[in-house]
């Protein structure tokens, strides 16, 4: 599905890894070969290829969109380097994390690295705007990080401070993505709240799925270390749902698991739990709930459906289920 939505935007997309290639440079071979590693971790280049979608929508590609693509990639990389730290994750795309290979302390420094190349590349972007809005996002990243942390093993966790958290973590990065590219393209600023609005949710429905996968993933499939959430006491939307239909006994269960008083095959049958209850399945309705609302708001401004960025929806709903 992506394959053919990047076919157009490809030429675009190489400028964005040229960027990408230059910034992530160091004259230091040990340093070059950190650097080098971080940068495997790209994956499907969803946000900067929803820079260049956006501004097709809202006016047009310049100059500055590759720049932006690539910053946005970027702070994205420098959080998976400390995501794998914090939750010891083992594996992402693919292969071993940094933090695998080389230790937590590198790790943790490596992602510091890229974050301040990424502001450093965005400063050199030269919008005002854009440095103002992306600067403030690794803020709210970080925030949401922090959140989530001290909800670690929280059985009784409510669902708005789960949006609250994955806002932060996740979507608030898609909102900087889309709504900064309908302003370079010149866009006014209904069109600029709506296209970053629809990150907004495209990025909540993001991580549904994500947590969705993280209990009942393939991690062949999905190609990173599954099952943190549940090892790390993280209370996701589909276990908030499954607490919400639960039995006495799936209900005593679930919080074993979260509090990590789990026995052996607590988890699985945990697992089963989610699949049978519907949690699964409600969890994914919800976030095509959020990627419509997106795709509406769009709607409303632009006066037409924009079947690119639907497609980019479904894409998101339907990975690895």
């Amino acid at each position: 599905m992506l394959d053919l939505l990047y076919r157009d935007i490809a030429p675009d997309l190489l400028k964005v890894e040229e960027e990408i290639r230059a910034t992530l440079e160091s004259p230091v071979p040990a340093i070059a070969s950190l650097l080098e590693v971080s940068g495997r971790y790209g994956g499907k280049r969803m946000r900067p290829a929803l820079v260049f979608l956006v501004a097709r929508e809202a006016g047009g590609v310049c100059e500055g969109h590759a720049r932006l693509g690539a910053v946005v990639e970027l702070i994205h990389l420098a959080t998976l380097v400390h995501d794998d730290v914090i939750d010891v994750a083992t594996m992402r795309r693919r292969q071993e994390t940094v933090n695998v290979r080389h230790g937590n302390y590198e790790a943790v420094l490596l992602g510091d690295i890229i974050f301040s190349r990424a502001i450093h590349l965005l400063a050199r972007l030269g919008n005002r705007r854009a440095l103002l809005a992306l600067t403030q996002a690794v803020s709210t990243v970080c925030e949401g990080e922090i959140l989530q942390n001290r909800h670690r093993q929280d059985p009784d966790l409510d669902e708005a401070t789960y949006y609250t958290i994955i806002s932060g973590k996740t979507a608030e990065l898609y909102a900087g993505a889309t709504g900064l590219a309908a302003h370079l393209a010149g866009a006014n600023e209904a069109m600029v709240e709506a296209f970053a609005f629809y990150g907004l949710k495209l990025g909540i429905a993001f991580q549904i799925v994500d947590d969705c996968l993280d209990v009942v993933g393939v991690e062949e499939q999905v190609g990173k270390s599954l099952g943190t959430d549940l090892r790390n006491g993280k209370m996701t939307l589909p276990l908030l749902i499954l607490r919400e239909r639960a039995d006495a006994a799936t209900g005593a269960l679930l919080r074993r698991v979260i509090l990590g008083e789990a026995d052996v095959g607590d988890e699985a049958q945990l697992n089963r739990a989610v699949r049978e209850s519907g949690a699964l399945d409600e969890a994914v309705r919800r976030a095509a709930a959020h990627v419509e609302a997106g795709l509406a708001a769009v709607r409303a401004v632009c006066g037409c459906d924009s079947p690119a960025l639907a497609a980019v929806g479904r894409y998101v709903l339907e990975r690895s289920l």
